[in-house]
């Protein structure tokens, strides 16, 4: 059998079938002729052992070769080092939409030295490989594949096209796209939060005015009637749950309400010892240790000092109401990255991971007094400053809530909410 000059395979040395030899020998010489049409298409027949799955190029056209710029028996390893990712795009029956499905390099070269997935049933494949190749470069690959179960060998017959503008212009649609849902959803939470302040306003004005003359009578009655008895006890009650009810309206106004942020250079030590010295009788009176550890390189941070304190008031709030027979909190100020992390940790009893997920939400409480709007608020503040919050189990029990914060305000991005 004579075997192809710069033949880079396997198969035509090996102790395979005869079949198959001729097989790919016949399609060596039909791939041969195919290129020299000079057509678009960069043709290839790759192989594989089944058991293996190491891919060889029984064939690869010069056009590939010189894309890949490297021999025809290193072309397999080559092409394998340039993928960013595959992608392949499928529909279901009855569908119109395309489903994209993206796997990234190090996922490809999970299975051993495998460049692809494989279908271990003889068809058709589709896919597009994001390159690495003097800039990114997009390779639309089509194939066919035959299996030679008496060899243990897969054949894979098929052809590169360069899709790269189309793709790009892909990237570019999916892009505006993003931008458009982004806008969309900006709308409709600033139309949302409007509707909610007007609500509010509304609200507050026909509630307010009743419950304060509820609590003004209340006070009457309690100067005319007998100390220490049931009455009295009846009368201060309904006092003080109208003060309750005032404070609910009060904090559902600040939450509605729109802010605007009046950014201020404030260093991060500064801000928390602040707002640890405004809770510093809380702390006392709940027999708890506040704990504050910082590091020296910390980011000054660009911020609305006054809205912040407030948002650090209601999660150090938060964790002091999680330790009623006292304790220690702690508080870490540390650099990640272009932000600064604050790390507020409570030993408490924590927040069962179920209700974890509605901790932000408006009004969701798990006391028995509160309106459920401290977090919220508090949420929202950082939020606005470009930031975020979270809440998750401590390390050893309780809660750990983590706020990140950009270092400086963030370009194009509203201060206003």
């Amino acid at each position: 059998m004579l075997i192809p000059e710069d033949y880079p395979g396997r198969i035509l040395k090996g102790a395979y079938s005869p079949a198959l030899r001729q097989h790919v020998l016949r399609n060596i010489k039909r791939l041969e002729d195919f290129e020299q049409l000079g057509l678009a298409p960069m043709v290839y027949m790759a192989a594989w052992q089944e058991q293996e799955k190491v891919i060889w190029y029984e064939f690869a056209g010069q056009r590939f070769l010189r894309l890949l710029n490297c021999p025809g028996d290193q072309a397999a390893t080559r092409f394998r080092s340039l993928v960013f990712d595959q992608r392949t795009y499928s529909s279901h029956e009855g569908d119109l939409d395309v489903h994209e499905e993206i796997i990234p390099s190090d996922r490809l070269r999970e299975d051993g030295d495998n460049l692809r997935e494989h279908r271990l049933q003889a068809g058709r494949m589709e896919a597009i490989y994001k390159m690495n190749l003097t800039g990114t470069t997009w390779l639309k690959d089509s194939s066919v594949l035959e299996i030679w179960p008496t060899d243990g060998i897969c054949l894979s017959f098929g052809c590169l096209l360069d899709v790269s503008k189309e793709m790009e212009q892909k990237d570019q649609i999916h892009r505006e796209n993003m931008v458009v849902q982004r806008d969309k959803s900006i709308l409709v939470a600033v139309e949302r939060a409007n509707a909610l302040n007007n609500m509010a306003t509304r609200l507050c004005h026909e509630i307010r005015n009743p419950i304060a003359s509820l609590g003004g009578l209340v006070k009457r009655l309690h100067t005319i009637c007998e100390p220490e008895t049931k009455m009295a006890r009846y009368l201060e009650v309904i006092a003080r749950e109208a003060i309750r009810l005032e404070k609910i309206l009060a904090g559902f106004v600040a939450y509605t309400r729109s802010l605007e942020l009046q950014r201020e250079a404030v260093e991060p030590r500064t801000l928390l010892s602040s707002v640890l010295c405004l809770l510093k009788t809380d702390l006392e009176y709940h027999g708890i240790e506040p704990l504050l550890h910082d590091q020296t390189d910390l980011p000054t941070l660009f911020i609305d000092r006054k809205l912040m304190e407030e948002a650090l008031l209601h999660v150090l709030k938060n964790g002091i109401e999680a330790l009623p027979g006292g304790g220690t909190i702690e508080c870490f100020l540390e650099r990640a990255d272009s932000s600064l992390r604050i790390r507020i940790c409570d030993h408490g009893a924590g927040i069962q991971e179920n209700l974890r997920a509605r901790i932000f939400e408006p009004f969701f409480t798990t006391k028995v007094y509160g309106a459920g709007l401290g977090l919220s608020m508090a949420d929202k503040v950082i939020r606005m400053h470009g930031g975020t919050l979270s809440l998750q189990a401590g390390q050893e029990r309780g809660t750990e809530a983590i706020i990140l914060l950009p270092d400086q305000e963030p370009a194009g991005r509203s201060t206003e909410l």
